[in-house]
């Protein structure tokens, strides 16, 4: 059985940026990510944002931002400590490897060591998204109740992962 590389989350800033900017997704879904190089100046742009890479091996495969400010993500208030996910993505040329899934168990593992007081995610994602979508609530988002409109890409849903110190995807 061949070795499977780890896959590892970490701080953008310590990937060199070709690396980052080389990183894209399909034409098809580019309304829901939108360009890197937007989403990097965005992240870098905010104090409360913390946006973090996925790594396999030695290479560069995604990205995505977690938000200290969780209501820049969904414009809903939570009863309790809560950060928000926005930009989540797997570059084309890796998509379609369970590497989604991956990625995002990897990232919900590391959100106790990066952000220990905040016990719930947030995220909003486009309603015409299935793909995410079954992501989401595979790894046991809920539905946060919340539809709107504030995003290019059309209506929003807002989804909730209550507990982030459980086991993603049960």
């Amino acid at each position: 059985m061949p070795d499977v590389p780890a896959l590892s989350v970490i701080p953008v800033a310590s990937l060199p940026r070709p690396a980052l900017l080389d990183l894209r997704v399909a034409p098809a879904q580019q309304r829901f990510v939108g360009r890197v190089v937007d989403l990097l100046a965005d992240a870098q742009s905010r104090p409360s944002a913390d946006p973090l890479a996925f790594v396999l091996g030695e290479q560069a495969i995604g990205l995505c931002c977690i938000e200290r400010a969780p209501r820049t993500i969904a414009p809903i208030d939570l009863d309790a400590p809560t950060v928000g996910l926005r930009g989540f993505f797997i570059d084309a040329r890796w998509q379609g490897r369970g590497l989604g899934r991956r990625a995002l168990a990897a990232l919900l593992d590391s959100l106790a060591q990066r952000h220990p007081a905040a016990r719930w995610l947030v995220l909003s994602v486009d309603e015409d998204n299935a793909a995410a979508l079954a992501l989401y609530r595979q790894a046991g988002f809920v539905d946060g109740a919340q539809r709107y409109h504030g995003a290019s890409a059309g209506r929003q849903q807002c989804l909730l992962l209550r507990e982030l110190a459980g086991d993603a995807f049960p």
